[in-house]
């Protein structure tokens, strides 16, 4: 019951910004007004409330970079398939991209919230920043331009992360750290941050398409199964070999490494003039799927 609860919002909340499209309240290029407010206003507050008042751990960079190490590996294993099937190149770097960065953040909040509480939604924000949205933002366009289609500047890169609001948020987060700040100062960035997951899973639900699965189920049935299956199957492995204790912090870092496709991974494959289909039918399925292999994965962790 634990996890239907916040799976079945997550749900309505998909499906409210489905139907909206499909009974024309609002238009699917519309979607990205709502997710530019959760990424640039919503988002920011969040990610300062919850990290000025994380109790950091060692133990989380170690567990972070466990759960992207899986990621990875379960990307390069879609790849190589991918490969074997003679898939383009095109296809192929957009596989990589789909299959190693997770929604861990706009799915993985309302999971964890529902099997945690608030308690750990610092330690997801941490988990989100240091193994998808910092790593995704210097490495996917070095990543999408071993298509060909464009060049790759390290430096213009950098650029976008110091300037990105959310790693603002983030490093000002740590910051405030060293001084005791009034609590009324977080009585309007909560409530901006209350807001984040909800309209930003409102956005994700406005901009799916499924129709594209036609052209593109072959490399959408194994990018789903290799980020949502395969990769928290990688990272318990890793964990068994090192002995590991599953431990709630543990169990989150698994569950992270999980979560379905990014949402700003498609995104950019789309602009980039890569495999559109593919990630319009990874991101909607990956999705889907998550309202299976969540409970199974939670059932077998916690039980």
């Amino acid at each position: 019951m634990f996890v239907f609860t916040p799976l079945f919002t997550i749900f309505v909340l998909l499906l409210g910004g489905y139907l909206a499209k499909r009974i024309g309240v609002l238009k699917q290029k519309q979607s990205r007004m709502f997710l530019d407010f959760a990424i640039f206003f919503a988002l920011p507050c969040l990610i300062f409330d919850k990290i000025y008042h994380l109790n950091f751990d060692f133990n989380l960079i170690v567990l972070i970079l466990g759960g992207l190490l899986s990621c990875i590996l379960a990307a390069l294993f879609a790849v190589g398939l991918g490969a074997f099937l003679k898939f383009s190149k095109s296809t192929l770097v957009s596989m990589f991209l789909l299959a190693c960065f997770g929604n861990t953040l706009f799915v993985g909040i309302p999971v964890i919230s529902g099997i945690y509480g608030e308690t750990f939604i610092s330690e997801v924000i941490f988990y989100d920043a240091f193994a998808t949205a910092i790593p995704i933002l210097l490495a996917g366009p070095f990543i999408l331009s071993l298509a060909g289609n464009q060049k790759f500047n390290l430096l213009d890169n950098i650029k976008k992360i110091v300037l990105f609001p959310p790693f603002i948020a983030l490093i000002l987060g740590f910051a405030c750290k060293a001084f005791i700040l009034p609590e009324f100062i977080f009585k309007p960035i909560i409530i901006f941050g209350n807001s984040a997951t909800a309209v930003a899973l409102f956005a994700i639900g406005l901009g799916l398409g499924f129709s594209a699965i036609k052209t593109a189920y072959k490399p959408t049935i194994i990018v789903v199964l290799c980020k949502t299956l395969l990769a928290p199957m990688i990272f318990i492995t890793l964990l068994k070999l090192f002995q590991a204790k599953l431990e709630p912090q543990t169990i989150i870092a698994i569950l992270e490494s999980a979560m379905p496709t990014m949402t700003l991974a498609g995104a950019m494959i789309m602009k980039a003039k890569l495999d559109s289909n593919l990630a319009v039918s990874a991101i909607a399925f990956g999705i889907l799927s998550s309202f299976v292999f969540i409970p199974l994965l939670c059932h077998f962790l916690l039980n």
